[in-house]
């Protein structure tokens, strides 16, 4: 009974821990938030993969190691923002949302006020980078903010100077835990400034030809799954994984190996033919043996044929 009282305790419990322990979103300043998706869910993603597999023997293993190696190519790739990386290489979840604010929106009515010292946010419960940004002045940058700010919610500090007369607040986090890699983007407007305004200049900056970018969204490995963004309807999840699995089982031509698998079953085939007929042709024991081994010469050519054709498919699914 006391094991059966301990479950049902843990459960209530759980039933009230706010969803947003999952996820993390500005709340001061606070955004205001795009009907029908979830405040703490992630809008884009970026392949995990764009640099290359992480080397083990170098940065080690586990999430530490994920932001060690982040650190390392980003301060080599010629990114000169977290914003701008993330607006490079970025696959939005759905043409619904803003690639440069997310899941938050405009609205004239609903200005904030800069806090006096800290920003809050309800918690970075993922390793990985984070920016903040006052209208082209960049406020603050951490390449591991749960570690620099484990609260929950994250109280940040910040030089409230940097902020005087802005317009617009913007904050960056990249949750680099599993794959893809997850994007956070939040937008505030404030009451010292007027109308939408825009993204800090050097984020939308285009990124030289020499700058390694993530691959086109086509092939991406990030695309299929960033579907498991968490919107409140799942329509776009569905059409998306759909036209991710007819894209990867398209018709290909046969290839070489295919087309002589087959030749070489057909030639086996005659073979065996001609031999059962000079066989009938001596004794009626003969023609039974010949005819028994003409087909299984003929059921083991289709095996081969079979195998071959399957593995042709693997290999080009791979």
């Amino acid at each position: 009974m006391n094991v059966l009282g301990l479950i049902a305790f843990g459960a209530i419990v759980l039933a009230f821990v706010p969803s947003a322990l999952g996820h993390g979103y500005i709340v001061d300043p606070a955004a205001t938030w795009k009907d029908g998706y979830a405040v703490n869910g992630w809008g884009s993603s970026i392949d995990s993969n764009m640099w290359g597999a992480i080397d083990n023997a170098v940065y080690g293993y586990g999430t530490a190691a994920t932001v060690a190696f982040f650190e390392a190519q980003f301060n080599s790739s010629g990114y000169n923002s977290l914003g701008q990386f993330i607006e490079t290489n970025q696959v939005l979840y759905s043409d619904d949302i803003d690639k440069k604010c997310g899941y938050t929106v405009y609205d004239a009515s609903a200005r904030q006020t800069m806090p006096s010292s800290n920003l809050t946010y309800t918690g970075f419960t993922h390793p990985g980078p984070c920016e903040v940004w006052c209208d082209d002045t960049k406020v603050l940058f951490d390449y591991n903010c749960q570690a620099s700010y484990p609260d929950i919610p994250a109280g940040i500090p910040y030089d409230e100077s940097l902020c005087a007369d802005a317009n617009r607040f913007t904050v960056y986090w990249l949750a680099v835990h599993g794959a893809p890699w997850q994007v956070y983007t939040d937008c505030v407007w404030l009451d010292s400034g007027s109308g939408s305004g825009s993204a800090p200049s050097s984020v939308t900056e285009t990124v030289s030809s020499s700058v390694a970018t993530a691959p086109p969204t086509t092939s991406s490995g990030s695309t299929a799954t960033a579907t498991t963004a968490y919107p409140d309807t799942t329509s776009s999840s569905t059409t998306s994984t759909s036209t991710a699995s007819t894209t990867s089982t398209a018709t290909t031509p046969p290839t070489t190996a295919e087309v002589s698998s087959s030749s070489t079953a057909a030639s086996s085939a005659s073979t065996a033919d001609e031999a059962s007929t000079a066989a009938e042709a001596e004794t009626t024991e003969n023609s039974s043996e010949s005819a028994a081994a003409a087909l299984s010469s003929t059921t083991t050519s289709t095996s081969t044929e079979t195998t071959s054709f399957k593995c042709s498919r693997r290999l080009r699914r791979d």
